[in-house]
């Protein structure tokens, strides 16, 4: 199969600008590829929220990054991202070289990596020592021919510091970077488009746009047409998938507690279009993916798991793509 960093730079290729959904394990990524999205990212909150059950304090190890990197690209052909902070831990160079050498092994496409101060102190690396972080991260990720795409973030506000901004970019694209991400956004209180636009005129590359609020958020906001307008962005991020997913929970598990029933799950989503009996018919069974590779290597198919649960678990009504569900 064609390296998944290759199709990433073929995509980025057309006028497209694709939203990333930012999520922390197999079952989001299933979501984002039921949902239509073509490239994901593992965000280092979420995914340090779902293993640790504590805040992202850059607590987590690169084998955590590792073993969810080579999950969810084992089971989507998803191009998929790793946030990797400051380049796993420590603000050394080795350290950001193999982790990225690591995390290429383990089936990911890339890379983001920031420019923030090591051992999570404060502010920003010097632009030099910030290009020898980013150098590490582009060796190891090619190291093995495996050519990762990279990602540079840059923290500075291009507000309030226009030309460090700049300087920042380039420096970061001279290095090896495949695209810049200006972090701080959402913090603009001017014309976020103007803004863009004044960047692109000053370093004209391939741009990832953080973080993309709802209106309700940040009433100034940046539009996916502006951005398609611009040209030079192509993927936006987006952080939905966790936090949906813990307000379901806990709007689910409350109803569970005061009416000591599951009726209110069996009905309440009814309205979104999806229904199902379990959350395994999503995972390969109703379109027998696994049922009918199980069934290769039996002689009889109630002597297959897979057959088994697809008999019990599938149900006539489940729906798993409501517009395909509408347009019948």
């Amino acid at each position: 199969m064609e390296l998944a960093s290759k199709r990433l730079r073929t995509m980025i290729q057309d006028s497209k600008v694709r939203i990333v959904p930012e999520l922390h394990d197999c079952a989001s990524a299933k979501a984002a590829e039921m949902n239509g999205f073509e490239v994901i990212m593992v965000s280092s909150g979420d995914l340090a929220c779902a293993l640790t059950g504590i805040p992202d304090l850059q607590l987590l190890s690169i084998d955590d990054f590792c073993q969810v990197s080579d999950r969810i690209s084992n089971m989507t052909d998803m191009p998929l991202i790793i946030d990797a902070d400051d380049g796993f831990g420590l603000g050394r160079g080795l350290n950001t070289y193999y982790g990225c050498k690591r995390i290429m092994k383990a089936g990911a496409a890339g890379v983001l990596v920031t420019d923030t101060s090591e051992l999570g102190r404060k502010g920003q690396l010097s632009i030099e020592d910030a290009v020898l972080r980013f150098k590490a991260a582009r060796e190891g990720l090619d190291a093995d021919g495996k050519a990762g795409f990279l990602i540079a973030r840059c923290d500075t506000n291009p507000e309030e510091d226009f030309e460090e901004c700049v300087s920042r970019m380039k420096a970061y694209m001279d290095t090896g970077a495949d695209m810049i991400c200006i972090l701080w956004m959402h913090k603009v209180k001017g014309d976020k488009y103007e803004l863009c636009k004044k960047l692109k005129e000053a370093c004209d590359c391939p741009m990832w746009y953080p973080d993309l609020c709802g209106k309700a958020h940040d009433s100034n906001e940046i539009s996916m047409k502006q951005l398609a307008e611009l040209g030079n962005y192509k993927l936006v991020g987006i952080h939905y998938s966790m936090h949906a997913a813990m307000l379901a929970m806990l709007d689910v598990g409350r109803h569970v507690m005061l009416e000591q029933s599951n009726d209110y799950v069996d009905s309440h989503f009814d309205a979104t279009g999806f229904k199902c009996f379990t959350t395994m018919s999503m995972f390969g069974l109703t379109d027998r993916t696994w049922v009918d590779l199980e069934n290769r290597y039996v002689e009889n198919p109630q002597d297959s798991i897979a057959q088994r649960n697809y008999d019990y678990f599938v149900r006539s009504n489940d729906v798993f793509d409501p517009e395909k569900e509408k347009g019948r």
